[in-house]
C-alpha cells in the first residue's frame, strides 16, 4: 500500500516541481535529481524492502525509506529557497508518515532528520535564499495533489479500520462459537454418550455441595440405586443392541420422573442413579417404587419385538444413612445388593444403625 501511495503522489510531485523547477530556471542537477527523487526512488525503496524477507526487517527498511525522504525534502527546501506550498505538502507527508507507524516519536525522528537535511543544504547552498512565493500554477497545483494525498491517506485509514472492526468482530464470533464450544464439550465431559443422563464424574463433582446444602437447609436428601435385573441375558439373548435400547428406554423413565433439582446418572454399565434433594425417606420410597413398577410394564421395541425387563433398588438418605457422599453411597449400594439378594424386582431401604439385617421387609410390586 504504501509503495501504490508513494508511487503516484511522487509522480504528481514530479509534476508540481517541474513546472516549479522551469519556472526558476533551475539547472540540469537540479532536474536529474528531481527525477532521481521523485520517480527511482520509490521503486528502490520497494525492492530494498521485499527483499528484507521479514515482516519486522521490511518494517525498518519502510521507516529508513521515510526517514531519508524527510532528509532529502529537507535538502530541496534550502537549495529551493524554501517555498512555502511545496516545503509544506513534503513537510506534511513525511510527518503523516512517521506519526502513523512511530507514533510521538515520528515526530523526534522527523524534526532530527530534517534538521540534519537543513544543516547539510545550508552547507551545499550557502548563502541560503529566502523565496516562499510560488506561481498561481505551482500552488494551485500544489493545492490540488496535498488534497488528493489526504484523500488517499484518508481512505487508507477508513479501510484499515474497517478491516479492523470486521477482525474484531470476526475474533469475538469465534470467542462466542469457541465459548459454546467449549460449554458443550464440557457438557458433553459430564454426560453418558449412551443414555444421555450424568455419568459419574459429574455426580462426583455435585453431590458433596448437593449435601453440604442440604445439611445447610436442614433438609433431607435421598440416594436411588437402580439396577436392571439379569441384564447379561438381554445381551445374550437378544443382543447388545437390544441391550442399549433397554439402557435407553429406562434413561428416558428416569428423566421424566426427575423434579427440577434432581439429577438422574448412569454409573456404568445396567446401573443407574437417582438424586432427589429435599426427599425423605418415606417420599422417596413411594417415587421409587413408582418407576419400578413403571419399568417393569414398560415394553421395549427392537426390531418389532417387545422387550420387558425389571430393576432392583437401593434407597439411601441423608443424614440418616450417612453424613456425605461417599457414606451414603455405600449404603444404597449396600441396599441394592440386599433387593437383588432377595428375589430382584424389588426396593430396599438402607439400614440405620444397629438395625439387624433380618429386619428388612421387601417393598415389591409383582411385574
Amino acid at each position: 500500500m504504501n509503495w501504490r501511495n508513494r508511487t503516484i503522489f511522487f509522480a504528481a510531485l514530479a509534476v508540481v516541481f517541474a513546472v516549479h523547477l522551469h519556472e526558476v530556471r533551475a539547472g540540469a542537477v537540479a532536474w536529474v535529481l528531481m527525477l532521481a527523487q521523485f520517480l527511482a526512488f520509490p521503486q528502490l525503496a520497494y525492492g530494498y524492502a521485499v527483499r528484507q524477507g521479514d515482516p519486522a526487517r521490511q518494517r525498518r527498511a519502510e521507516m529508513r525509506a521515510v526517514q531519508f525522504e524527510g532528509f532529502c525534502f529537507a535538502l530541496w527546501f534550502a537549495g529551493l529557497g524554501f517555498p512555502l506550498w511545496p516545503s509544506f505538502i513534503l513537510f506534511a507527508a513525511v510527518c503523516l508518515n512517521l506519526v502513523v507507524f512511530m507514533g510521538r516519536r515520528g515526530l523526534l525522528h522527523l524534526v532530527l532528520v530534517m534538521a540534519a537535511g537543513l544543516l547539510l543544504g545550508a552547507f551545499l547552498f550557502w548563502p541560503l535564499r529566502w523565496q516562499p512565493d510560488t506561481s498561481l500554477l505551482v500552488t494551485g497545483l500544489c493545492m490540488a495533489v496535498f488534497t488528493a494525498f489526504m484523500v488517499t491517506f484518508a481512505r487508507d485509514g477508513h479501510v484499515r479500520a474497517v478491516g479492523l472492526h470486521q477482525s474484531r468482530g470476526q475474533a469475538r464470533q469465534q470467542l462466542k462459537e469457541i465459548g459454546l464450544l467449549q460449554a458443550q464439550l464440557r457438557e458433553a465431559a459430564l454426560r453418558d454418550p449412551l443414555t444421555g443422563l450424568y455419568n459419574r464424574r459429574h455426580l462426583s463433582d455435585t453431590l458433596p455441595g448437593a449435601l453440604a446444602r442440604c445439611a445447610r437447609l436442614g433438609a433431607p436428601l435421598a440416594l436411588v440405586m437402580i439396577d436392571v435385573d439379569h441384564f447379561k441375558q438381554v445381551n445374550d439373548t437378544h443382543g447388545h443392541a437390544a441391550g442399549d435400547a433397554v439402557l435407553q428406554a429406562l434413561a428416558r423413565l428416569l428423566q421424566t420422573h426427575v423434579r427440577e433439582g434432581d439429577m438422574a446418572c448412569r454409573m456404568g454399565g445396567e446401573e443407574f442413579l437417582l438424586v432427589l434433594e429435599n426427599a425423605a425417606l418415606q417420599p422417596a420410597r413411594e417415587r421409587a417404587q413408582v418407576l419400578r413398577a413403571a419399568f417393569a410394564t414398560l415394553a421395549v421395541a427392537h426390531e418389532g419385538e417387545p422387550l420387558r425387563a425389571t430393576m432392583s433398588c437401593g434407597l439411601a438418605v441423608f443424614p440418616e444413612h450417612g453424613r456425605d457422599a461417599q457414606a451414603l453411597l455405600q449404603a444404597a449400594d449396600g441396599a441394592l445388593y440386599a433387593a437383588k439378594s432377595g428375589g430382584r424386582n424389588q426396593l430396599q431401604a438402607a439400614l440405620l444403625a444397629g438395625e439387624p439385617a433380618g429386619e428388612r421387609v421387601p417393598a415389591r410390586i409383582s411385574a
